[in-house]
């Protein structure tokens, strides 16, 4: 996958989601079967003419309460599913932006060092964390090649490794996202 590639969609919805759903479900059918408990309950006892006793007027307090609760419940999660909604598009719009910062200053830096397009592919690996060996695999090279490659590449940057390479890059790149925010 190239560097601001998205993944491919599966199709699949997220466990949470689905349990979230299930929740949701849950409490609706709960709230149904109260609701369907009470109005039933009225009627009969209206339909009799008789009064409620004090347990019945009590058991059917639990119930209205019941349907209230459950009601209340699965309107507050409807709206956290909303909330979660909105973050996650929001989230994914900043990641966007900033891969396409970090695409960018990867440009800048690359011409900026005067890279070979090899090196430039070799840095971009050895970016992503890719060892030697990975690397020549990738690139269909030998071993000898991309260590040749990195010494240069280590050279021409000012750094004398991995680890002083990747700082350099973050570095800049985290000064271009502060700025951007």
């Amino acid at each position: 996958m190239q560097t601001g590639e998205r993944p491919e969609p599966t199709g699949k919805s997220h466990p949470r989601t689905t349990a979230v759903i299930a929740a949701a479900a849950s409490l609706l059918a709960c709230m149904l079967f109260f609701a369907f408990d009470v109005v039933w309950d009225l009627r009969e006892h209206l339909g009799e003419g008789s009064g409620y006793g004090t347990g019945e007027s009590v058991h059917l307090a639990f119930e209205i309460l019941a349907v209230v609760g459950l009601g209340y419940g699965a309107w507050l999660l409807r709206g956290y599913v909303v909330f979660l909604r909105r973050e996650t598009d929001r989230n994914q719009q900043t990641i966007a932006s900033l891969r396409g910062s970090f695409e960018q200053v990867l440009s800048e830096k690359f011409d900026g060092w005067n890279l070979t397009p090899a090196e430039k592919d070799v840095t971009l690996l050895i970016i992503k964390g890719l060892s030697i060996n990975d690397i020549a695999g990738a690139r269909n090279t030998a071993p000898g090649t991309v260590k040749a490659q990195s010494s240069s590449i280590f050279r021409k940057i000012g750094v004398s490794s991995r680890t002083e390479l990747m700082s350099s890059v973050l570095d800049e790149f985290i000064d271009v996202a502060n700025v951007e925010t």
